[in-house]
């Protein structure tokens, strides 16, 4: 809050305030695409298709926040990899109309509810992006010795091939802590291929998470000339891991409550709400919809249920790029008085 006293006028209090008066809340989903490689090495996209159907029916339930869609697809055995496609051009072992079914879902309905952003090419082994074959190294380690033209360009094929299907991602989601230790030097990559493919001038990424620490809120980037990059933070780990689903003997209730409890009363989200900080949280979808079972998802559902129902009117759904223009808003604005 600033207070400002001019002669003949009475204080001014000008201060910045949550949207609406509400705290925001956003759900991160990572890894997601339109297949993954199964037990028996063949490319197997019925999980995918379920998960997404599912994590639609959230975000009838107002949910807001960002899906990952991961662009590229490798294939890993036995110690070799194989590039089976991008989903521009299509991919080895997954019908094209089984292909354009999934996309045209995305298009038509996740886009209502949630951003959708590339976690980078693959998720895995680095692309040669001239020669569009794979590097000997995963993409994360790869990226943290490189320069902002290199990442720009590199990102900049990410955020193209979604533009080509019809998705324009508004920011990214970084695969494990691609580009950390250049963080600086990414950001402004993330930037500069946003502007030379979408034409976007403030953009986001999600990289960090702290979940120890008794406020979280993203961080302003970089700022100038209209131009803003926000990193969005997650707040809490993900709850729905093989481990902590043993620990709560596979009750999606006891997972739940590691976010909020049935009462309101403890978990999480509900310690940062009471410091009025920012609830944005995330999972990965193998954890929501597992090989065996759907006991994340059902603990997901119940922990959106219990947000809405004790914290309703508290909090306000939102998806990541509305918190990264309305962070970046609050910390751009200036306040100054204009004399006659």
């Amino acid at each position: 809050m600033v207070e400002h006293l001019s002669k003949n006028m009475a204080t001014v209090k000008v201060r910045s305030e949550l949207p609406m008066l509400r705290i925001p809340v956003s759900l991160i989903v990572d890894d997601w695409t339109v297949g993954y490689m199964g037990e028996s090495g063949k490319l197997e996209f019925r999980r995918t298709y379920e998960f997404l159907l599912d994590f639609l029916s959230l975000g009838a339930m107002g949910v807001r926040g960002k899906l990952s869609l991961v662009p590229c697809i490798v294939k890993s055995r036995e110690c070799s990899y194989e590039l089976l496609g991008c989903i521009d051009e299509g991919i080895k072992g997954l019908p094209r109309n089984v292909l354009l079914e999934i996309l045209n879902l995305v298009k038509a309905e996740a886009v209502k509810y949630f951003d959708i952003t590339p976690e980078m090419l693959t998720h895995t082994l680095a692309i040669d992006v001239d020669a569009n074959r794979l590097l000997d190294e995963m993409e994360w380690e790869w990226s943290q010795r490189q320069d902002l033209e290199t990442l720009t360009r590199y990102i900049a094929r990410a955020l193209s091939i979604l533009r080509s299907v019809g998705i324009k991602a508004s920011g990214v989601t970084s695969p494990c802590d691609f580009g950390r230790e250049v963080e600086g030097i990414y950001a402004r990559a993330i930037l500069e291929a946003e502007k030379q493919v979408n034409g976007i001038k403030l953009t986001w990424y999600f990289l960090h998470v702290e979940y120890g620490k008794k406020r979280v809120t993203p961080r302003l980037m970089y700022l100038k000339d209209e131009e803003a990059v926000v990193s969005i933070v997650s707040c809490s780990e993900d709850y729905l891991g093989k481990p902590k689903v043993a620990k709560a003997g596979g009750d999606p209730y006891r997972l739940a409550d590691n976010w909020i409890t049935s009462d309101g009363r403890k978990g999480r989200l509900v310690e940062l709400y009471k410091n009025r900080a920012y609830l944005i949280f995330h999972t990965h979808w193998w954890n929501v919809h597992r090989e065996e079972d759907k006991i994340g998802f059902e603990a997901l559902k119940e922990t959106v249920s219990r947000i809405n129902r004790l914290l309703g009117d508290g909090i306000i759904w939102m998806k990541c790029s509305e918190i990264a223009r309305y962070f970046a808003t609050l910390k751009a604005f200036k306040f100054e008085e204009f004399k006659k």
